[in-house]
């Protein structure tokens, strides 16, 4: 489930916060002191390292804290096409 909700991560529209206003803080801290790290596109240094950081939930077990990461290059790209 850890990766499903990493893949359900990664397809949200960039900007748009998680639901739950506990969440979304935690998405926005992330995204604050990813970028202040200074690592930059590529690591070769500047001020924006990540361009969004979006956290999904699941209910487990206390003894268990399962952990999915899914990562996007800056340098993706989409195209569409109508035939």
């Amino acid at each position: 489930m850890a990766a499903v909700l990493a893949k359900k991560a990664l397809i949200r529209k960039i900007g748009a916060p998680n639901p739950d206003p506990r969440y979304a803080r935690l998405e926005s801290e992330l995204l604050e002191e990813i970028n202040a790290t200074g690592v930059g596109p590529q690591g070769l240094g500047g001020r924006i390292t990540a361009l969004a950081v979006h956290v999904e939930y699941y209910p487990t077990h206390i003894t268990q804290l399962p952990v999915a990461v899914n990562l996007n290059c800056h340098a993706a790209r989409r195209a569409q096409a109508i035939l």
